[in-house]
């Protein structure tokens, strides 16, 4: 049985605890899959433009933490954030990835797009759900998808929607929550580059 969470807004100067947190550790299918598709060898020069680019894009405002007490155990993202090409961004991703992966950055993130299937209309949307790594097993993840669930029910949402990659393992945690795989979206350079298929496109009906 999970602890109690309590969950609030997340505030500006969360930002770079938040990016940690999406970025997540080597051995997370998601990392390893963003860290290919940037062209990044460690994990610590993922994390500073992980940082930079939510700093940019102002995530935190999108974003609810989790807590277990007073620690951040988890994040939730349910609205899409614009990630503005700040100066501070722009020298991150140069230092970080050097000119030439920096030139190719634009063509890969088109190579990602994709593998984005097309959310359904009026949905609510996760767009980013995460435990801390030192956290997982207690029963938080499903905690965090219970508050996802009550908060798009008290909004009038009819539907959930998230995107996994096709080599996540945590399609069951979703499917056992009650979403199913509606489409499937993938692309051949994209596999040649992270070495998986793309992504699904997973929706729980609030009936």
């Amino acid at each position: 049985m999970s602890e109690h969470l309590t969950f609030r807004p997340a505030t500006a100067g969360e930002s770079d605890t938040l990016a940690d947190l999406v970025l997540g550790d080597a051995e997370q299918e998601s990392t390893r899959v963003a860290m290919r598709l940037y062209g990044l060898r460690r994990l610590e020069a993922a994390r500073s433009i992980f940082r930079a680019s939510w700093r940019a894009g102002d995530n935190w405002r999108e974003s609810t933490v989790a807590l277990s007490g007073d620690q951040i155990v988890g994040v939730l993202q349910t609205g899409r954030s614009s990630v503005r090409v700040t100066l501070g961004l722009a020298i991150a991703v140069l230092a970080r990835l050097g000119p030439i992966l920096a030139l190719r950055l634009p063509h890969r993130l088109r190579v990602h797009a994709r593998v984005v299937p097309k959310n359904p209309p009026d949905a609510y949307v996760i767009f980013e759900f995460h435990v801390a790594p030192a956290c997982r097993g207690r029963g938080f993840g499903a905690e965090i998808l219970a508050y996802a669930e009550r908060d798009a029910r008290n909004h009038g949402f009819g539907e959930m929607a998230l995107h996994v990659l096709t080599t996540n393992p945590a399609q069951r945690a979703y499917r056992r929550a009650g979403f199913e795989g509606v489409l499937t979206a993938t692309d051949p350079e994209f596999r040649r580059i992270t070495g998986a298929d793309g992504n699904v496109l997973m929706v729980k009906r609030l009936a």
